[in-house]
């Protein structure tokens, strides 16, 4: 194991990644009760990590600042003597945070073209299954072995307090099986159509007598809004949340429903059991191995081809239907009424 008192650990970009790292800070901390252990981030992503045990440190880069902020948090973690860098991200700025961190342990998964920011690059054979098994094999590689754990996400009371407050307000109480659906996301390649999940959520209500809750995210709540009128029975319409509001809500919820998207890595961290409908992703890749984590997707050819765009039209959403999406939602709620 290498010796390292002070320890940077740097994802950026997006909740899902940053979510999937937290199982690896948790064997990073077995391994290192006593060292100083920050994290590098941006802002976006960053309240997922403020309070977690594993650290000590939350480091917040700006990805849109001045250049004179970059260089300064450059000259922060090089005045912090970082003695290990384990870059997760491993892209050509967070390769150059590395390299000018000046520590004697810069650590990444070996890439031809970047090899040059570390002094460390076990190769790792990534890709074939869960993401953050991807970066516990980094740390083995390095002499830190460890279990796959779900990701971690710590939500504060008051978090908790303004989802309790919303939830009353709409009637919904203690007994409620409330399932929620995220028909939204980022990437449009990744959506399944807004009138099936409207079909979806009403024969939710009639079969299950759920309280069907959509969620939405900035710059969202417009699309959910028309996926609502689409809806033949009253659904409820979230209310404005942040991530950690988001994750006190999914708390509430029995089941999660959606796209490949972020509401679905903070279900999985909060316990909430998830079924994510896919067209072009690689299942394995990102559902966390249990069997209150199910995808449902149509078994087209070319699936999953992971590209962004298509020549045959999203054939792989746009024959899923509602029916089979149905029958995955049936067998998973029968499965969590089994289990209590």
């Amino acid at each position: 194991m290498l010796e390292a008192h002070k320890i940077l650990v740097i994802q950026l970009r997006q909740v899902g990644d940053v979510l999937l790292t937290t199982p690896a800070l948790r064997v990073l901390r077995a391994h290192y009760p006593h060292s100083h252990i920050a994290f590098l981030t941006e802002r976006a992503s960053a309240p997922l990590v403020m309070n977690n045990p594993h650290l000590d440190e939350v480091i917040i880069r700006n990805r849109q600042g001045p250049w004179r902020e970059e260089l300064e948090l450059i000259r922060r973690i090089r005045r912090q003597q970082y003695d290990l860098v384990l870059d997760f991200f491993r892209n050509p700025r967070s390769g150059w945070l590395t390299l000018l961190s000046g520590a004697k342990y810069r650590v990444a998964s070996y890439h031809p073209l970047r090899a040059f920011f570390y002094n460390l690059t076990p190769e790792i054979q990534a890709g074939k299954g869960y993401a953050a098994l991807d970066k516990l094999a980094l740390l083995k590689a390095i002499g830190l072995e460890g279990d796959l754990t779900p990701p971690y996400l710590e939500v504060p009371e008051e978090a908790r307090v303004y989802i309790e407050e919303f939830l009353t307000a709409q009637g919904i109480s203690k007994p409620d099986w409330v399932i929620t659906i995220s028909p939204t996301g980022r990437r449009q390649h990744r959506k399944w159509m807004p009138e099936k999940y409207a079909q979806l959520a009403d024969w939710l209500s009639d079969t299950y007598g759920a309280k069907i809750i959509f969620l939405w995210g900035p710059g969202e709540k417009e699309e959910v809004v028309s996926v609502l009128k689409k809806c033949r029975r009253p659904h409820i319409l979230a209310c404005p949340t942040d991530l950690l509001q988001l994750a006190a809500l999914l708390d509430k919820s029995r089941l999660h429903i959606g796209n490949e998207s972020a509401p679905r890595h903070l279900a999985v961290a909060r316990g909430t059991p998830t079924l994510t409908i896919l067209g072009p992703t690689n299942e394995a890749n990102w559902t966390y191995p249990s069997p209150f984590h199910r995808v449902v997707y149509e078994s087209v050819p070319c699936r999953p081809c992971e590209k962004k765009t298509c020549a045959y039209q999203m054939e792989c959403m746009r024959y899923l239907t509602v029916e089979k999406v149905a029958g995955a939602c049936k067998e998973l709620l029968e499965q969590i009424r089994s289990e209590g």
